[in-house]
Order: C-alpha cells, then sequence, then structure tokens
C-alpha cells in the first residue's frame, strides 16, 4: 500500500512518521521563527504528508492532507481529544467555553448556544453590523484626508471589537474600555503560545509574562462581569447575551451557571473579534497588491449596491466579494493548525501514531497543498467559483475546523467580513505603501507583524451608482 492511500493501516504498523530538521533541546522552534511557514512547506516537500515536528516541549505528528482533517476531525473524531499542553494553555483563558469543552457538556452547551446563529438571528443582526461598521468608518476619514499610510490592521480590529460588542452585549463599550480591552487581548492571545510551551512548569517557578497575562485576564473579566449584570437588568434585549442568559437545555431543562456563561461570553468574545478582524486585516493586504482585484470587487459593490448599505440579501448577490474573503483566509488562515490529542492508537498513511500523542492537522498547509490547489501560493479568488469548486476535498478549505466542532459563528464572521469589505469599497480607495509588505507573525493566530499599511483615498461623490 502506498503511503498516500487515504485508508488508515493497521494500528500496528511499525513506521514511524520522519522527523523535520532541528537542533538539540528546542527541536524546530529556530527554524519556525525564522523561516516560518516556508521552513514547514519544505518539510512536507520532503517528508510528506505526514511528519514528526519537535517543538522543545513536546513531539507533535503534523498531518497536511484535507484526507487526515476529514480523518481526525469528522470520521473518528471521538479518537482525538482536546487535551495537552495546547489546550491546558488556551483553558488558562477560556475556561470550559465552547471551543475547549468536550463530551456531554459541549453537547449542552452547544444545543444552548446555537439558537443565537440561527439564519433568522444573522439577518436581523445585518443592520445593527451595518450602522457600527459605518459608525467605525467615521474615524478612518483623518487618515484619508491626509493622505498619511494608515494601519488597517489597527482599523479592523477596532471595528470588529464594536460589531461583536454591539452584537453580543447589545450596546457598545466605553471608549477607554474598548481600548485597554483590545490591548489586554492582543496580548492574551499572543501570550498563550508561549503559555503552551510552559504549561507543565509549577505556579512558584518565575516565567516572563506570566503575572501580565494574568492581570490582562483579570481585567477582561471584570469588563465581562460588569456587561453580563447589565444584560441581567434589560431582559428585552435582543442580543446574543440575552439570548445565553435565558437560554435553557432542552433536554435537562438546566440554564448556564454564572461560570459557564463567563465562559461561553469570553470564547464567543475572542472567536467573533480575532479571527474576523486578523482575517480582513490579510485580506486588505491582498488587495492593495492586487488591484485588479480590488477594482473588481468594488465593481461588483458598486452594481449591487450603489451606495445603500448591504442587507442580508444584498450579501448573497455579492459573490466576488465572498470569494475575495475565503480566497484570503485560505491563504492566511488566522487559525493555522488544529491542535487534537490521539486517545488511542491510529495510522496514517504508513505511519502508526502511538495514544497519547500530539497530532496537529496544519490547515496553512493543507492551504497550500499543491497537489489540492493550483499555485497555492497565489491570490486568485476564483478558485471559490461553483466551476472551479466542484470536485474539492470537503476539508481542503477550512479555516473555521469542521466535523462537528465547526466554529458555531463561521456564518457570522463572513457575513460580518462582507459588510466590511462593501463598505469600504463603497468609501475609499485602498492602495499600498511603499516599503511596509506585512510580515507575518506566528502566534496563537496568525497576525501581521507590525500591522498592514495603506493608503486610503476617499471616492468621490456619486463614484458609485445609486440604486435608489
Amino acid at each position: 500500500m502506498s503511503r498516500h492511500d487515504s485508508a488508515a493501516l493497521k494500528p500496528s504498523t511499525p513506521a514511524w512518521p520522519p522527523k523535520a530538521s532541528g537542533v538539540p533541546l528546542v527541536g524546530a522552534l529556530p527554524g519556525l521563527l525564522l523561516e516560518r511557514f516556508d521552513f514547514l512547506e519544505a518539510a512536507r516537500q520532503r517528508l510528506g504528508d505526514v511528519f514528526t515536528l519537535n517543538l522543545g516541549f513536546t513531539d507533535a505528528i503534523i498531518l497536511c492532507h484535507p484526507r487526515h482533517a476529514q480523518r481526525v476531525l469528522v470520521d473518528e473524531a471521538s479518537k482525538y481529544r482536546k487535551g495537552g499542553h495546547i489546550w491546558e494553555s488556551i483553558r488558562t483563558f477560556l475556561g470550559n467555553g465552547l471551543p475547549v469543552s468536550e463530551g456531554e457538556f459541549w453537547k449542552r452547551q452547544r444545543r444552548m448556544i446555537q439558537p443565537a446563529f440561527h439564519h433568522q438571528r444573522l439577518v436581523a443582526l445585518t443592520g445593527k453590523m451595518g450602522e457600527v461598521i459605518d459608525e467605525s468608518l467615521a474615524g478612518w476619514e483623518q487618515a484619508a484626508r491626509m493622505g498619511a499610510p494608515f494601519n488597517i490592521d489597527e482599523g479592523v480590529s477596532r471595528m470588529t471589537m464594536n460589531v461583536m460588542v454591539r452584537a453580543m452585549f447589545g450596546s457598545g463599550l466605553e471608549a477607554a474600555d474598548a481600548e485597554r480591552v483590545g490591548h489586554e487581548l492582543a496580548y492574551i492571545i499572543d501570550y498563550m503560545l508561549w503559555g503552551m510551551m510552559l504549561q507543565g512548569l509549577p505556579d512558584w517557578v518565575p516565567v516572563p509574562g506570566r503575572a501580565r497575562y494574568r492581570e490582562a485576564i483579570r481585567f477582561v473579566d471584570a469588563v465581562v462581569s460588569r456587561i453580563i449584570e447589565r444584560g441581567r437588568r434589560s431582559p428585552e434585549d435582543e442580543s446574543l447575551l440575552s439570548l445565553l442568559l435565558h437560554a435553557v437545555d432542552t433536554e435537562s431543562g438546566d440554564r448556564m451557571t454564572p461560570a459557564q456563561l463567563r465562559d461561553e461570553v469570553v470564547s464567543l468574545f475572542v472567536a467573533g473579534y480575532d479571527t474576523t478582524a486578523v482575517g480582513l486585516a490579510w485580506a486588505f493586504h491582498l488587495l492593495t497588491r492586487h488591484p485588479e482585484s480590488f477594482r473588481r470587487m468594488r465593481t461588483e459593490v458598486d452594481a449591487v449596491l450603489g451606495e445603500r448599505v448591504p442587507g442580508f440579501a444584498e450579501l448573497r448577490q455579492l459573490t466576488y466579494t465572498r470569494n475575495v474573503l475565503q480566497e484570503s483566509l485560505r491563504l492566511y488562515s488566522p487559525a493555522y493548525w488544529v491542535p487534537r490529542a490521539s486517545a488511542e492508537e491510529d495510522a496514517f498513511d504508513g505511519y502508526r501514531i502511538p495514544a497519547g500523542r500530539m497530532v496537529l492537522v496544519f490547515t496553512h498547509l493543507i492551504h497550500h497543498h499543491p497537489d489540492i490547489w493550483e499555485e497555492p501560493r497565489r491570490f486568485d479568488p476564483d478558485r471559490f467559483t461553483p466551476e472551479r469548486s466542484e470536485g474539492r476535498h470537503k476539508q481542503a478549505w477550512m479555516p473555521f475546523g469542521a466535523g462537528q466542532r465547526l466554529c458555531i459563528g463561521k456564518e457570522f464572521s463572513l457575513m460580518e467580513g462582507q459588510l466590511i469589505l462593501a463598505r469600504v469599497a463603497q468609501r475609499y480607495e485602498v492602495s499600498a505603501v511603499a516599503g511596509r509588505e506585512a510580515q507575518v507573525h506566528i502566534g496563537t493566530s496568525l497576525r501581521a507583524k507590525e500591522g498592514v499599511w495603506v493608503h486610503l483615498k476617499a471616492r468621490e461623490p456619486g463614484a458609485a451608482p445609486s440604486r435608489g
């Protein structure tokens, strides 16, 4: 049997996945830090779709093909758990929220939260999202008038935070709180990767940044606690928080405890804010490097909307705009890996995977696999037309995960991303800043190191055709 066959071999298969190059004590970490994804793509090309990576604190099995994602996250998901240092580090912030919980508890929480993301709820949220986006865009006017370089990474981060706060909590945060929450969340999310490597150390061992991390969590918790309490006093509010406060499990009749509610609110807030902001920053980076794609997107937006704010139904007509977002998430997926721990012995492509091993379904490598994607590093939104998508493996594109653990907020995030791209295209010409090429920063999510810098130029009044 070829090692590229899709079916797993018997668990007694003796072969062990080949190991990527590394150095004593810290393994492949220097290569990752210096070469980033080039290091991993070279390892995949040299070693195949299954290989071992020494991360210093542990060895991880790297899986690079959609068929592996299908097995780990869908077909045999019960064999792969959210255990090990990675998930222990994430739980220090998210507690037992939906992204990290498992088993019957996860099923109960999912049942209670799912109605908040039903189709009709998303339709109702479209108008509120549009209002918040327009309010946030007002803060971009000065940069457009002055012609000064503008960090659109920070711009969309503030915008997505405002959208998430209004959608989840029903009202905005005080400006000072919102600013600090953004800074604290950025620190928390970046620290988690460092925390994964140091998770096994006892509390008495001094760890750089640990005290700062805990202080950041305390601040975010205090803000969330105030907002939840405010939500309890507004029973008629239509926010996501109100739905969670009044959610009752259909099978047990239980409601969430205060601790469970805190974990779910924080988890939804972080997922809805950070992932969307990171993905949009990279989308604008790509559009400024491919101005013909920006012009095509703007032409579509003008034809469908004119100068009007898009509604939910009109988003479905912005097909190229959605394709731009999907292609950006392929090239720069914020969640660039999906970690699991093998609960029992298994095998992939002729290689044995013992129980208790860390397994990383590497989204970035799947999204850049040359057997799946022609010229995988090229920005080509038309990859996602129905004609070119036909026959593609279901897990070839998986920025929101896969299987029953598919991110509950996937459609919310894509809808928000389309709205923001459309409103920016209606208002501005966006171009690259010479000498300020965005660089990848591999943290807990795939941020742009030092931001994404652009020039904004306001479009002439009436440049977009009116549609009534």
